[in-house]
């Protein structure tokens, strides 16, 4: 047994800006919601584990678990963040700077317990990959409550906070939810850039920006548009959100140097080598679904923005290795400028082998005619 305090002392003096504890009772109220949302063909949702049982039972992930330990870190970044980037895209990957946090505060309990805390055995820690809903846990320990914009909300960091989970077998006091919620505001709901809040509480993932932005492969003519200027993520719902136009200037001012925002243009990406990425560009969590998908889309912001100064650098991409990153170039110079593009379409027609691209070039053709 260790005090609910101890934890949270520790926690402070490794930096950690917002901890809280739970137990590991069955998540009963989420899970109803989730059969129903089944039952309506609502959900599963992309990136989501299907398995509503490992979702809204704790007990399935570690034997003889006690408590959760849930942290968050402040990165308060929506002021500077760009029209490109989501503000949660920091010098450094989130993921190791949570965990990093999460191991020394499972290495310090282990030193006031007096016990030999074993990983997957004694604990577990868990930063974005937990198999279980981690919002919902959070909301249950006292960390912040789930907004109508389905973030999670702190009375003092707002929404711009990171979670992560230790699953541990020693007992420890558990907090109280918070007693609060967003009221009557409706602002996320109302300024949606994607329309994707279809109801509190309720995101509709096929319209919702920051989605698109993490999807493969090939979108849709009215989902490219939907993208605008965006590169990666989505921050409308959580800039217009009043607790974090709110959240203090101790907020802003706590902000770990790994979290600051990574602050990189259009041109950034338009001319990234993704066979060689930069190191700077490695070392963030953007990186995680590859760097063909951030090349794709500075390709439909630069449609979206008419941008026809970077018509040459997206001309380059008609030689790129990726089918999926030509079919956008040829898309984006025709768009751009159809009566320079014209004849350059007309040479990757002779040359191309991908059906799909060919396809295209001759209905871009056709149409200019």
């Amino acid at each position: 047994m260790i005090k609910n305090s101890t934890i949270k002392e520790t926690a402070k003096n490794l930096g950690i800006n917002i901890c809280g504890i739970t137990d590991v009772k069955k998540l009963s109220v989420e899970r109803e919601r989730l059969l129903l949302r089944k039952e309506k063909g609502n959900w599963p949702q992309p990136f989501t584990n299907e398995n509503i049982d490992e979702l809204t039972n704790l007990a399935l992930h570690l034997e003889n678990i006690e408590s959760t330990i849930v942290i968050g870190l402040n990165y308060n970044n929506l002021s500077s963040a760009n029209r490109f980037l989501s503000a949660y895209i920091t010098k450094e990957d989130y993921h190791f700077v949570l965990e990093e946090k999460m191991k020394l505060l499972v290495h310090e309990i282990s030193n006031k317990t007096g016990r030999v805390l074993k990983k997957n055995k004694n604990y577990k820690i868990y930063v974005d990959t937990a198999p279980f809903l981690e919002r919902a846990v959070a909301e249950k320990a006292g960390v912040g409550f789930i907004g109508k914009n389905s973030m999670l909300i702190n009375p003092q960091y707002g929404s711009s906070i990171f979670l992560g989970e230790i699953l541990i077998d020693i007992k420890i006091e558990a907090d109280k939810p918070l007693d609060i919620d967003c009221g009557q505001c409706r602002k996320c709901l109302i300024n949606c850039e994607g329309g994707a809040l279809k109801a509190p509480y309720y995101l509709d993932v096929n319209s919702c920006i920051s989605y698109l932005t993490q999807k493969k492969g090939m979108l849709s003519f009215a989902e490219r548009k939907l993208i605008g200027s965006h590169i990666w993520g989505c921050d409308k719902c959580q800039k217009i959100c009043p607790y974090n136009n709110i959240s203090t200037d101790i907020s802003k001012k706590s902000i770990d140097p790994a979290l600051e925002y990574f602050d990189k243009d259009l041109e950034y990406f338009l001319t990234l080598d993704r066979k060689n990425p930069p190191e700077e560009l490695k070392d963030t969590a953007v990186m995680w679904r590859g760097s063909r998908i951030l090349v794709r889309n500075a390709i439909i912001a630069a449609v979206n923005l008419d941008k026809r100064e970077y018509f040459s650098l997206i001309k380059e991409k008609l030689s790129d290795n990726s089918p999926i990153i030509r079919f956008y170039a040829v898309w984006a110079l025709s768009e751009l400028d159809y009566n320079r593009a014209e004849t350059f379409l007309k040479k990757q027609l002779n040359i191309e082998k991908d059906t799909r691209i060919t396809d295209e070039i001759r209905i871009i053709l056709q149409g200019g005619n």
